[in-house]
């Protein structure tokens, strides 16, 4: 199956004491893969705002962007038209014997455990016995989603990603992303390279078209099977074509929508408004 999807990511800064001058950079451009074509994309900045566009190390589309003039707001409006589609039937499935050396030094990125996605010391046992009894590494990665989604809740909260995943699974609550680092880090203990997706899915599993339908930005896991293989943790399925790809890297910090600094003695307020649209 395919579809066409609209996605207007609205991102608005208040600051109480208008700031100085703020410098940003921005993750909101969708990529073209195998899977999703990017027909247009568009950034709207105000104020306006001088700006340049370049590719991260990890291949995302980054807008890095700059006001020097005094402001009480900052608005950053994406708006994007992208072509989706399931992806291919997958092959067949690697063994343990797959991941050696060879391979974990190729993916190694992927297969260390940063600070953010490092599982609970409560959670390792849990996942030493899951390898042990686990024939294949697919075997494992079922049994540990299975494992997270009966264990952590989903709070929905689009603009707040803070909690480490030993965090998350110690306190058996999270945002998506959250919940996708514990994952990662469950999958990376048993030497399963494994990598971060931060997206949009759009939250109808049957989309009507030109209905528009508020969402949220997400996050969903690859992982190596002899070919990157994507699981959404918290819908409990494959990726498909209700899904958009922005960026993909080793965990949320590396993905983040918008990250900069701004100059001045307030407060500031943030507000996110993500809209998906079916078109075809």
């Amino acid at each position: 199956m395919s579809m066409r999807m609209r996605v207007r990511h609205a991102t608005t800064y208040t600051y109480s004491v208008p700031t100085r001058a703020s410098y940003s950079e921005a993750r909101l451009t969708p990529q073209t893969t195998s899977d999703q074509y990017v027909r247009r994309s568009r950034l709207e900045i105000a104020p306006t705002a001088w700006s340049q566009e370049y590719r991260d190390y990890w291949g995302a589309t980054v807008t890095a962007f700059e006001v020097t003039d005094p402001h009480d707001e900052l608005r950053v409006v994406a708006t994007s038209v992208v072509d989706t589609a399931d992806p291919a039937e997958p092959g067949r499935s690697i063994g343990w014997d797959d991941l050696d050396p060879s391979t974990l030094d190729r993916y190694c990125e992927f297969v260390h455990q940063q600070d953010k996605v490092r599982p609970s010391p409560s959670l390792v046992p849990l996942l030493d016995a899951i390898r042990a009894t686990a024939a294949t590494p697919g075997a494992y990665v079922e049994a540990v989603v299975e494992l997270l989604r009966d264990r952590v809740k989903r709070l929905v909260a689009a603009t707040h990603v803070s909690a480490t995943a030993e965090e998350a699974w110690d306190t058996g609550r999270g945002v998506t992303h959250d919940i996708t680092h514990v994952a990662i880090g469950a999958l990376r203990h048993a030497s399963i390279p494994a990598r971060f997706v931060a997206g949009y899915v759009h939250p109808e599993t049957e989309p009507q078209v030109d209905v528009p339908v508020e969402a949220e930005p997400h996050a969903w896991l690859e992982w190596w099977d002899g070919r990157w293989v994507g699981w959404d943790v918290t819908h409990g399925e494959s990726p498909g074509e209700r899904h958009i790809i922005v960026s993909r890297g080793r965990d949320f910090d590396d993905n983040p929508n918008l990250r900069g600094i701004y100059s001045t003695d307030g407060e500031v307020s943030t507000t996110v408004d993500v809209e998906i649209t079916r078109l075809l």
